[in-house]
Parts: structure tokens; sequence; C-alpha cells
């Protein structure tokens, strides 16, 4: 019986080492910013350092999609980057703020807001990619969102050995994947720095959709974390002396007048989509979502809209 229990402590102790050690291994590892992987948005917002921008654009896919930055910064004549990345609720957004601003700078953020922000967990599939900051933990900000987020971090474990979160989601902290950054970290594709993160556009109108766009129902009830998130957010701005201005991006069809009156007690200029394009069906690819002309078409549309609020 000795024998047994003596074999189980061994057993455990290793076990300990082992996570303990690759844990350590994953904190250093997926830190550094030549193993990020480029190809993916919100790795290459992460691995964004020492720019100086004059504004930045933040929020889901549908900010992320909005833009052509290369053309929005001809007009403006500013230097601009685009933070935007798929499926990014407002705790997703904040924290890539967060991060982004420890080691740059930017005077102005237009911040996307809809109904569907507002209630990320009913509109997003997931809303919240807290894998992506894991290896961030020891930033006090990620800390306290991904305790709040996963309670199962929420524990005296996490405190005293923090290692055994990689764990929790080993598919996305691998040794298959650490072979595959490694590898990769030799020729790194980027897709987005030539494009300053933001999508091409084209002056050309493309084809109608031959078939209808589905049409789904905008959330017509906030959810509050989202709601304190939103705030968490602007005051993140306020504190860092940025100038904030909230936006819309177009919907087909769209109808905004619930988010107007939700969001017009914050106090910030707000930023609606000209109605031409939300009713013009052939600048969309879905609901929520532009294709490459209607891009073009709002980009140019929305540098004349800041101007009536600069």
């Amino acid at each position: 019986m000795i024998q047994f229990l003596s074999k189980i402590a061994i057993s455990a102790v290793f076990l300990v080492l082992f996570i303990y050690g690759y844990g350590s291994f994953c904190d250093y590892f997926f830190a550094q910013d030549r193993f990020l992987d480029l190809s993916e948005k919100k790795q290459w917002v992460l691995a964004q350092k020492g720019n100086s921008a004059d504004y930045a654009v933040l929020g889901s896919s549908r900010a992320y999609g909005a833009f052509d930055m290369v053309l929005l910064d001809s007009l403006t004549g500013k230097k601009g980057i685009n933070l935007g990345s798929n499926g990014s609720g407002f705790k997703d957004n904040y924290l890539v703020l967060t991060h982004f601003l420890k080691s740059n700078r930017i005077k102005e953020l237009y911040l996307q807001v809809d109904m569907n922000s507002l209630n990320s967990k009913e509109s997003f599939s997931n809303e919240f990619h807290a894998f992506t900051f894991l290896p961030y933990w020891e930033d006090a900000e990620v800390k306290t969102v991904l305790k709040e987020e996963l309670p199962v971090l929420d524990n005296w474990v996490s405190d005293v050995f923090p290692e055994w979160r990689y764990f929790y989601f080993n598919k996305y902290f691998s040794p298959k994947e650490i072979a595959r950054r490694y590898l990769m970290s030799s020729g790194r594709h980027d897709p987005y720095s030539e494009l300053k993160g933001g999508m091409r556009s084209s002056v050309r109108l493309e084809e109608v959709p031959k078939v209808e766009i589905g049409l789904r129902k905008a959330p017509e009830f906030i959810d509050q974390d989202d709601w304190n998130y939103l705030q968490t957010i602007i005051q993140l701005a306020e504190q860092q002396e940025i100038d904030l201005k909230l936006f819309t991006a177009p919907m087909y069809l769209g109808d905004h007048g619930y988010l107007k009156n939700a969001i017009s007690e914050l106090g910030h200029a707000q930023i609606y989509p000209d109605q031409s394009i939300e009713l013009n069906k052939s600048l969309f690819q879905d609901q929520g979502h532009l294709n490459s002309h209607g891009r073009y078409i709002y980009t140019k549309s929305f540098f004349e809209a800041i101007k009536e609020v600069i």
C-alpha cells in the first residue's frame, strides 16, 4: 500500500512539474511577437508595435470589412489602422485596445456599435476569444476579464499555479501548434499591413446577388456585460485623451432607431450610414457585410460624414 501511494505521489509530482514546465514555456513562446500568426487578424493586431497613427477603427467584422483604409487615408490625409476582427464583442475590443495602447499611440478612435455588438452572446457564435489573450495573463486587464468570463480560472489555483490554464485550452497551445508557429516564423504571411488592417475595395459595381439576402432582426435589448464594456472602452479612451467617435457600419435594410435611443446618453459623436447605401442590395455580400464595391462607396461616404463631426 505504501509503495502504491508512493508511486501515486511521484506521478503527481512529475505531472505538476510537467504542467509548470510546459506552461512556463507557453508563457514565453506564445507572447513572442515573432511567433504570432500574422495571417490571423487578431494576432496581427497583437503584433503591432511602435505605431503612431492619427486614427484607428475598432469593432467586429463589420468594422473590419467596412473600410478601404488606404482609400480612407488618402481622403483624410491621415494615417490610420483598422483593429477590427471577426466575431469580436466589446470584451475582445477592450483587451485588443488595451494591448495595442501599451506600445502604440492613436489620436482618434472610431468604435463600431450596433445592437448586435450590444447583445454579443446572442448575435455572435463566439463573442470573446479567450484563448487569444491567455499568454498575456500577467496583464491586469487580461486577468480580470478572463476570470470574469471563465469562472474555472477564478480560483486560488490560477493565482498560485497559472500555468495550468494552457491545458484548459490545449487545442490552441499543443506541441503541434508550437511546431507550426516555429516553422512559419521564418516566412510569415502578412496579408494586413499593406491594407493597414482593412480590406480592398473596388470602384466597379459588382453583380447583384442572384439569391435573396437573408434578413435577421437585430436584438432590441442590451446585454449588461456588453454595455459595461462599451463604457469601459469609452473610459479608457478618455484616460488616454483619445478623441472617440461611435459609428455604425451599413446593414442591408438597416433600422437604427433603437440603437440611437440606446446610446444617445453616451455623449459622443455618432455616425450612421447613409440610407441610400443600406437600401442598395448590390453593395452587400450578406445582411451585415459590404462587398468590395460597397466598401468603396461607404469609405467615401464615411469620409463625408466625419467631416461633419470633426
